[in-house]
């Protein structure tokens, strides 16, 4: 019997100047509710996920009295496990995504599995 693979917990960076609140959603596992205080670098890990996939990351974030929806990270299921929220633009209210986040080894190496 072959072994389920295992994932890193995840970790989503904060890098607004705004608390976040926000669901990790799992292929066929319970979902993950996440808080993260105001502040560029805070950030929250998740619990051991064993192997479940992602296949949503959603996020509201604290703006001036009310909420606004980040555009959220989808996936019809990704092992990754570092996301961060981030400002997209300056309007009013601001844009706000959720995205993975890569380390220039990580991008090099997905450059060559393309070519």
């Amino acid at each position: 019997m072959a072994e389920e693979p295992l994932y890193p917990a995840v970790n989503i960076i904060n890098s607004t100047t705004h608390a976040v609140t926000g669901t990790v959603v799992y292929a066929a596992c319970s979902d993950d509710d996440f808080k993260i205080a105001a502040g560029p670098g805070t950030s929250w890990t998740g619990p051991y996920r064993g192997g479940c996939l992602i296949t949503e990351i959603s996020a509201q974030i604290a703006y001036e009295g009310t909420f606004v929806e980040a555009t959220p990270y989808e996936s019809s299921g990704t092992s990754y496990s570092e996301f961060a929220v981030i400002q997209q633009n300056q309007k009013n209210p601001p844009g706000f995504e959720v995205t993975r986040r890569t380390t220039k080894s990580e991008e090099a190496r997905e450059q060559q599995a393309a070519e």
